[in-house]
């Protein structure tokens, strides 16, 4: 029973969240949504205190996340130096997506 939920779930993340390709994508995504969810967006330097990756990994991993259109940046509170990162309507749609499949029992 366990082990075909955990295989439920790891099939339903390959269908409807591919681009999700390491723990730590899955954690940096997380990470945004949830922030974005309470209304205060992620910066790097917050994303760099939550440990999720080495600096230089987490900087390469953001990059690819908003390359392939699941993560968007966007300036904090009028200022142009201050980068935040929000989740796309797309990433928003297949996180939901995915929690229904695992929901369901």
């Amino acid at each position: 029973m366990l082990f075909g939920k955990l295989r439920k779930i790891s099939t339903a993340r390959r269908q409807v969240l591919p681009f999700i390709q390491s723990i730590e994508d899955i954690d940096i995504v997380f990470a945004v949504g949830a922030a974005h969810d309470e209304g205060s967006p992620l910066g790097l330097k917050q994303l760099e205190m939550l440990k999720l990756a080495p600096p230089s990994t987490l900087q390469r991993r953001l990059n690819r996340l908003v390359r392939v259109g699941v993560l968007k940046k966007t300036t904090q509170n009028g200022d142009g130096r201050r980068i935040a990162y929000l989740p796309t309507a797309r990433t928003v749609r297949a996180c939901g997506r995915f929690l229904q499949i695992v929901a369901t029992d």
